[in-house]
């Protein structure tokens, strides 16, 4: 992760932030007399279920062009959650589902890349999909069909093993993950029951 070395308004060097004999893990600008924050970006997905198997997308862009990952990417300004997550779905894999669709699943940080995350999940009935401008190619794999050698995010791996556990099981929690350079974990938040037949 890059540190936040100069000041976005006034270019000044940033220097460590001391608040209260403490030092903080911001910078401070001595010239504007401001803190400078290096704030964690947001990434939103979707997990989408079509029976069994998870929606995939084919990376076009870098980083990671050409392998294989859940459907996802930054939050907009002025975007809520959901409707991030809806946008992402829609422009990588041409589906579209209303923000109101979509249900929490997973949040979670990624200390080592500076990020927090919120995962939605849906599900369709129907396989259609098409890859957007983002993507090189996109479809719907059982937990055998994943291409588990090509895929771009590997960290996350255990994520994606658990949605497909709560496909299998039908039932769903509210997940959260935390992501270090030395741990990953994963625990419910909350758990309900198999889902209507």
């Amino acid at each position: 992760m890059t540190a936040l070395n100069f000041c976005q308004d006034c270019g000044a060097a940033l220097q460590p932030h001391m608040v209260g004999g403490e030092q903080r893990n911001h910078a401070y600008c001595r010239r504007c007399r401001l803190p400078r924050y290096d704030h964690p970006l947001v990434v939103v997905t979707c997990f989408v279920a079509c029976g069994q198997r998870l929606l995939w997308v084919r990376r076009a862009l870098p980083p990671q062009r050409g392998l294989w990952a859940i459907p996802g990417g930054y939050l907009e300004g002025g975007e809520t959650l959901a409707a991030g997550a809806a946008r992402e779905l829609y422009e990588e894999a041409g589906i579209g589902l209303p923000p109101a669709r979509l249900q929490l699943y997973m949040t979670g940080t990624i200390t080592f890349i500076n990020q927090v995350y919120v995962g939605f999940r849906a599900s369709v009935a129907s396989e259609d999909c098409a890859p957007g401008p983002e993507s090189l190619a996109c479809g719907f794999y059982s937990r055998d069909e994943c291409p588990w050698d090509e895929v771009a995010y590997p960290q996350v791996n255990d994520s994606i093993r658990r949605a497909y556990d709560d496909l299998e099981s039908g039932c769903f929690g509210v997940w959260q993950a935390e992501m270090s350079d030395a741990h990953y974990t994963l625990r419910a938040v909350s758990q309900t029951g198999p889902r209507p037949g």
